[in-house]
């Protein structure tokens, strides 16, 4: 099992949030319908905005808790399947949803593992705020794609 710093999972997912607004982006601009289009520019512009509330949110956090050693054995995410060129450009509504679902489960099993081998309640509480947090977010956007496609 790998060990790290708490603060490593913080940056690997803002990582995560900046590569998948770059794939986001590159499908958009390949793909023909008007209602798939608007649904890949909300995503480009939320992925943006969760990098920076991760950004701000360890640069407010004066916790030693994102200093705390953990023992977690990580899934690793995988960034193969953000290749657009892969997808084709007439996708649905239905399609990109499924995708990011696909893509945004690592990051939720990363949280999920970190409030499961958190060292301190601190700690735990982090994440189970972000895990909160990228739970909700997962429910706003399929409200927001329901409301697209119903267009």
């Amino acid at each position: 099992m790998p060990y790290g710093q708490a603060k490593e999972i913080l940056d690997y997912a803002r990582v995560y949030h900046r590569r998948v607004g770059e794939f986001y982006q590159q499908l958009k601009d390949k793909n023909e319908s008007a209602r798939v289009k608007m649904l890949l520019d909300y995503l480009v512009r939320h992925k943006a905005h969760l990098d920076k509330a991760l950004g701000d949110f360890e640069d407010e956090t004066k916790s030693k808790a994102l200093e705390a050693w953990y023992q977690h054995s990580q899934e690793q995410c995988l960034f193969a399947p953000l290749d657009a060129a892969q997808y084709s450009a007439d996708m649905t509504v239905e399609e990109v949803l499924a995708l990011g679902a696909t893509l945004d489960s690592c990051l939720l099993a990363s949280y999920k593992g970190m409030v499961d081998t958190a060292s301190t309640p601190e700690c735990r509480e982090i994440f189970e705020n972000l895990l909160l947090m990228e739970e909700q977010e997962k429910h706003k956007l399929a409200r927001i794609a329901l409301e697209i496609d119903n267009m």
